[in-house]
């Protein structure tokens, strides 16, 4: 029978030394002993690109002056005291489910920057590019080889940063369309291919990838397109993949619970795919970059996510796959409590929300605030997108202090910076 000797025992023993064991090592082993087991295994996070505003949707404030006041008026919610935007009338009613994190800031304030900050926990800087949450979920948490374990609906700025293409999303590039069949460039065969065919092209693509190894033994282009290639035949070939994307398939049940927009067939088509394995989905919606008209823009773009989000936890719950898949919302950061003079916000870091639920995440929580004029944090909250990116890693069961290797062998830390938000867990 081998003893256990916990961390304290060892320091208490003095036996650091002569155990082999190096300070590095030994303080991973402390954290991973405090590690919970996961309590979510696949994440769906929609991304509202360009950022909302947070005074026009979740984080509405009573008093404010004519410069920043919202056109819109609030609602009462099923959270006691959160009042939410009048076009949100369903996410007011199951509010519950979820947990409002406010009160995010940063001081990222252009889109390609505060994008790479909220796809990987990490700022961005000119010296190293991080990979996105997916691309560490691709290698920590490998699934079925038939199918994509990183789809992005149905685009993405999101990459795999200094993992290499390899652990890229793959792209749908479309979006499925009520009552049509839904082909994928890249896992759909064109009209006229058979499987042998595709064999056939697979083996000469082998031979000719043996003779270019042997003319090339480390590249990283060789190596991405090796992943991508054996990707491809096993997507293409494979009844399960095809299934996976086919949202006809789903139950009227399920499909009349989302709407015929983009949004809402985008999150059906994510929700079908972690049903079938797929372990990392993201929904990009564009369109929150609202410099002009910011009210008619808004009010345009809040009902879809409305009917989207909600159809897409109930569908989860259906399925039975709610409490193991994370779901998240959020976009790149806030926008200006001073309207503009062509009545649009601008990008604001200071102040930012993120809706999670699923996944472990204890609901009908509020996690943070803003102040009474939503000019950023109270001086309570102190929560970034570090600290979300590790309460992410936390929930799939990842080690977010876990270091990688660049390719020049540089150890780089998952999140450095990050803090689990404990309170964010039953």
């Amino acid at each position: 029978m081998t003893n256990h000797i916990s961390r304290r025992g060892i320091l208490q023993a003095g036996v650091l030394g002569t155990t082999g064991l190096s300070l590095p090592n030994f303080l991973r082993l402390a954290h991973a002993e405090g590690q919970n087991a996961p309590s979510a295994d696949a994440v769906l996070f929609l991304n509202l690109a360009g950022g909302p505003a947070h005074l026009d949707t979740l984080d509405m404030k009573e008093n404010l002056s004519a410069e920043t006041k919202s056109e819109f008026s609030s609602i009462s919610s099923k959270i006691p005291g959160l009042a939410v935007c009048e076009h949100l009338p369903k996410l007011a009613q199951s509010i519950d489910q979820f947990t409002l994190i406010r009160g995010i800031s940063h001081t990222t304030g252009d889109h390609p920057q505060g994008q790479a900050y909220i796809a990987t926990g990490n700022r961005p800087g000119p010296a190293l590019k991080y990979p996105s949450y997916g691309s560490i979920v691709m290698k920590e948490l490998p699934g079925d080889p038939d199918l994509p374990p990183y789809v992005a609906i149905p685009q993405t700025e999101w990459s795999a940063g200094y993992m290499g293409d390899g652990f890229a999303p793959f792209k749908t590039n479309a979006i499925p369309k009520p009552g049509e069949p839904f082909s994928v460039r890249g896992i759909s065969p064109a009209a006229g291919v058979t499987v042998d065919k595709i064999e056939r092209r697979e083996k000469l693509l082998a031979d000719l990838d043996t003779r270019l190894r042997e003319a090339n033994t480390d590249s990283p282009l060789l190596e991405a397109l090796d992943t991508f290639s054996g990707q491809a035949f096993n997507m293409i070939t494979s009844d399960k993949t095809q299934l996976a994307f086919d949202v006809s398939r789903e139950p009227d049940s399920i499909r009349k619970l989302f709407g015929s927009d983009d949004v809402s067939q985008s999150l059906l088509l994510a929700t079908r795919l972690i049903e079938s394995g797929v372990k990392f989905v993201t929904v990009t919606n564009q369109g929150w970059d609202t410099h002009l008209d910011n009210f008619e823009g808004h009010q345009r773009l809040m009902p879809p996510i409305d009917l989207g989000l909600t159809a897409a936890v109930t569908a989860l719950r259906e399925k039975g796959l709610l409490e193991r898949t994370l779901v998240i919302a959020m976009g790149e950061f806030g926008r200006t409590p001073k309207i503009n003079q062509n009545v649009g916000r601008d990008h604001y870091p200071r102040a930012n929300w993120c809706l999670m639920t699923g996944g472990g995440v204890k609901p009908g929580q509020l996690i943070g605030a803003t102040d009474a004029k939503g000019e950023g944090p109270t001086d309570d909250t102190d929560i970034h997108p570090d600290d979300l990116g590790a309460s992410i890693f936390h929930a799939l069961g990842i080690d977010h202090h876990k270091e990688y290797y660049t390719r020049t062998g540089r150890p780089v830390s998952l999140i450095p910076n990050g803090r689990v938000i404990q309170d964010l867990f039953g």
